[in-house]
């Protein structure tokens, strides 16, 4: 992943302003270009190709960064709504976060193979097996 989206995710990890912005563009489902927009507003040269190279969401790590995720410390943040988050039925755009980086910290999805994946929020709003989209079969 390039510099530039690392420090645009860093900044949003200690900046509770930005994420939100940046997830206000997520749940709007606003293109590439609207995002690379609101990072050279504020400073992050980011580019069509930093967004492909997130995939769907999810980035090609690194060996360190896999070192990273297998030690547990990719960043996450309690994201738990008490008004919001016990009438859900399935994640939200929240639970995840902006490219799927800053997760909730209740919040997981295990791929169970061919498609599946077990989604689960550990206060308990939601426990069931889905497609990769989150959709529930």
């Amino acid at each position: 992943m390039a510099e530039n989206m690392k420090a645009m995710l860093e900044k949003a990890k200690n900046d509770s302003e930005f994420e939100a912005k940046l997830n206000a563009l997520g749940e709007s489902g606003a293109k590439p270009e609207a995002i690379i927009a609101f990072a050279a507003e504020h400073g992050f040269a980011v580019t069509a190709e930093d967004f492909k190279s997130c995939g769907s969401g999810r980035a090609e790590l690194t060996e360190a960064e896999l070192d990273n995720v297998a030690g547990g410390f990719l960043p996450t943040q309690n994201r738990y709504d008490p008004n919001v988050c016990p009438t859900l039925t399935r994640p939200r755009y929240e639970c995840a976060g902006f490219l799927n980086f800053i997760s909730c910290d209740h919040y997981s999805a295990q791929s169970r193979g061919k498609g599946a994946w077990h989604f689960k929020c550990a206060m308990g709003a939601f426990d069931y097996i889905g497609m990769s989209g989150g959709k529930p079969y």
